[in-house]
């Protein structure tokens, strides 16, 4: 009888052990996955990379038929001349994934009673959610029908999941190739070609921070490097 209450004894010693292991080692995933404060509108990065800082981006006319590309939680604005005193106005919609929270016309300066002035038309769009959403406008009269000889708007917005995005640190080179031109020496041993790296960066020797949304869809006849477009540098 005693051998038996002993062995009873071991087993209630080994059960409790094993419990509270567990209960350790789940306190222990809560504490490694929370508590990291995202931005409002992105998800929480993949791993341990931290969550970029939403930014806001303005296209403009000259920006007709481009290409835009974004992160959730990142803010839009489209600029678009509009002179409502001659019956035309800008007729735009967004497919999904962008989110209009702002539509207004702001007229330009003028002296006091000068008529025929016209003025910008600003929308403003939060985006929401990861894909390839589109921007597209046509510049009519309301109460006219649409001929095909209008003036139009049209942007494709890239909105990438933030772990595709390029974090790195490097050098800027100016490469003897193809006319000349500024890429980075990635300390990562890559080699990125950027499509919008700015004039005060392009500087040879020049050691550099800087966050990349990779360039898919277009192509490069230098082939030197990763294509890529410049988020945020210092």
């Amino acid at each position: 009888m005693k051998k038996t209450s002993g062995i009873l004894l071991i087993i209630g010693i080994v059960a409790v052990a094993v419990l509270t292991s567990g209960c350790t080692d789940n306190n222990s995933g809560i504490e490694e996955n929370g508590g990291a404060d995202v931005p409002e509108g992105q998800d929480a990065p993949a791993n341990d990379v931290p969550a970029l800082e939403p930014i806001t981006s303005v296209y403009t006319e000259d920006n007709n038929t481009g290409t835009a590309r974004a992160l959730k939680g990142d803010t839009i604005i489209i600029e678009l001349q509009e002179n409502p005193t001659t019956g035309y106005s800008w007729n735009l919609s967004a497919s999904s994934g962008l989110s209009l929270v702002d539509d207004k016309y702001v007229q330009d300066s003028a002296e006091e009673g000068m008529t025929g002035v016209g003025g910008v038309h600003v929308w403003t769009f939060n985006v929401i959610e990861d894909g390839v959403p589109e921007i597209s406008a046509v510049y009519k009269r309301p109460w006219e029908d649409i001929t095909g000889e209008e003036d139009t708007f049209e942007l494709t917005v890239h909105v990438m999941p933030q772990e595709s995005m390029i974090m790195a640190t490097g050098t800027v080179i100016y490469v003897d190739l193809e006319g000349g031109f500024y890429g980075i020496a990635g300390e990562d041993n890559t080699n990125y070609d950027p499509v919008n790296l700015e004039e005060e960066f392009r500087e040879d020797g020049l050691e550099i921070e800087f966050t990349a949304y990779p360039v898919e869809d277009m192509m490069s006849i230098r082939m030197w490097g990763q294509l890529v477009e410049i988020r945020s540098i210092q």
